[in-house]
């Protein structure tokens, strides 16, 4: 894919795997995050350091493996994503993914959102089964633009084969003092091209993101609620 940088003539457009946090990639990308989402969303910037230097360090005990991927034009960042893959269960957890404002309507987020996949589909042992994440409940935005916003974005999901899952009650603890719990809906993407998702494949997901992302105890509200919520 080729892009237009700076007025220039389009640049190719490269998957980098960001994994020195001092690097000018690094700093783009972090930079792309910080402008890209709500404080009560975003994880303090140090947090994101230490996963960069995690990354390069290999697997966790568990096997967890971390990835920050910059989409990279002419020595120029334009996106930016972050996933953690978990081989117990199988699955990725599409922590962020942003794009710069001057890049939108190039397809820029589309070629970001199916090379991320494409980078979970090559994990090393059985292949994954999918990715899953969580996006902005609309219904809980009283603003009509960002309400507008929410539901481009989940639209865009489900344009690239994503399963939005609005039964389930999906609340994450605080990242921060002083900020709040938030409600999200669970998102999916399925490697297989599996549509139909079991209880129990729903279940690995929220062990996933409140268990191991979110740090979440096993009999705290936050799982209780995911889990009482699916059928």
């Amino acid at each position: 894919m080729n892009v237009q940088t700076s007025g220039q003539e389009a640049a190719p457009l490269s998957l980098v795997e960001v994994q020195d946090a001092q690097s000018p990639l690094a700093k783009e990308a972090l930079a792309i995050y910080e402008a890209s989402f709500p404080v009560e969303e975003r994880e303090p910037q140090d947090s994101l350091v230490k996963l960069i230097a995690l990354s390069a360090e290999g697997p966790l005990a568990d096997g967890t493996l971390f990835h920050f991927l910059a989409g990279v034009a002419d020595e120029q960042v334009l996106a930016m994503a972050l996933y953690t893959y978990h081989p117990q269960q199988r699955l990725g957890f599409l922590g962020y993914m942003a794009i710069t404002a001057v890049s939108r309507g190039q397809g820029l987020g589309s070629w970001m959102f199916q090379q991320t996949m494409a980078r979970l589909g090559r994990e090393e042992g059985e292949r994954p089964f999918g990715m899953c994440w969580e996006v902005q409940r609309p219904s809980d935005l009283a603003d009509p633009q960002e309400r507008e916003l929410a539901e481009r974005r989940i639209r865009f999901y489900q344009r690239h084969g994503s399963i939005l899952f609005p039964e389930v009650d999906l609340l994450t603890p605080s990242l921060g003092d002083g900020l709040p719990d938030v409600s999200y809906h669970l998102m999916y993407y399925p490697l297989d091209g599996e549509t139909a998702v079991t209880s129990h494949r729903l279940r690995a997901m929220i062990d996933v993101i409140l268990g191991h992302n979110y740090g979440a105890a096993p009999d705290s509200i936050y799982y209780r609620r995911a889990l009482q919520s699916i059928k």
